[in-house]
């Protein structure tokens, strides 16, 4: 398995607060059968303690010695959780190689808990036009695309993909986010499944899990999010066809999909 998203660099954000922290959560990671990880720090957010994206190489560089100095095998790569802010195509020119997964064309984009910006469609489109692939991640937490998926269907089909947290199927953000997950993988809107592990204790690394929780969904179509699409998306590749998304707004067979996926 391959894991695109953790705050494990320690003392950037809201993650890690310490190496020793950070060491645990790779051996967690490692242990579960996670043999990569992407370091995706909180960039621009009220989250990021980043002052200067320049040294953030350096404190991924501190990390990946410290893991091999203890002899975690776990491959580290660089990466970010990227907030969208109204100038992010001129940062994203500016600093693709710390904001990027792996110095790929794809990033994760992070919206505001309770929004969807007006022009995100069209703004998606432009970035995709500039050659970046917007990951969007935990939509299933966004009180927006909650209430309206159709609208993360919108942004899919300007050239975006999606990732859930892991968390959110085993219901650490609460029953929203747990119905929202099923929602869109009813709907075929996923394409990743990671940790946005932030803790050692609490909201820990580990996707293993996710294959009893989802014991309704074919095995192969859980190592496509967990693994090969995360594959292709660390290798700068083309990710693996999910097939054709439906597009949300027949609800019907909303609890029979639940009975069968969660049985």
């Amino acid at each position: 398995m391959i894991d695109i998203h953790s705050h494990i660099i320690p003392a950037v954000d809201d993650g890690s607060s310490s190496m020793k922290e950070s060491l645990e959560m790779l051996k967690i990671a490692w242990e579960d059968g996670v043999k990569a990880i992407v370091a995706t720090p909180h960039i621009f957010g009220q989250s990021s303690r980043v002052k200067h994206i320049e040294h953030l190489h350096h404190k991924f560089m501190e990390l990946k010695k410290s893991a091999e100095d203890h002899h975690i095998e776990i491959e580290i790569m660089p990466g970010a959780e990227v907030f969208f802010v109204s100038d992010l195509r001129e940062k994203l020119k500016t600093y693709w190689s710390a904001l990027t997964i792996n110095y790929s064309n794809y990033f994760l984009l992070e919206f505001p808990a309770d929004i969807v910006f007006p022009g995100s469609e069209e703004y998606i489109f432009e970035l995709v036009t500039d050659g970046f692939i917007p990951i969007i991640c935990h939509p299933e937490r966004n009180l927006a695309f909650q209430q309206n998926p159709h609208l993360l269907y919108q942004l899919l089909q300007a050239g975006a993909l999606t990732q859930i947290d892991a968390g959110s199927l085993r219901g650490d953000y609460g029953l929203s986010a747990y119905s929202a997950s099923v929602e869109l993988l009813k709907h075929n809107l996923v394409y990743i499944i990671a940790s946005d592990s932030h803790h050692q204790e609490f909201l820990v690394p580990g996707l293993s899990f996710v294959y009893k929780k989802l014991r309704g969904i074919e095995k192969e179509k859980i190592d496509m999010m967990v693994e090969k699409i995360p594959l292709a998306i660390v290798s700068n590749s083309a990710p693996p066809d999910i097939g054709p998304m439906i597009e949300p707004g027949n609800k019907k067979s909303f609890f029979d999909f639940i009975t069968r996926v969660f049985k």
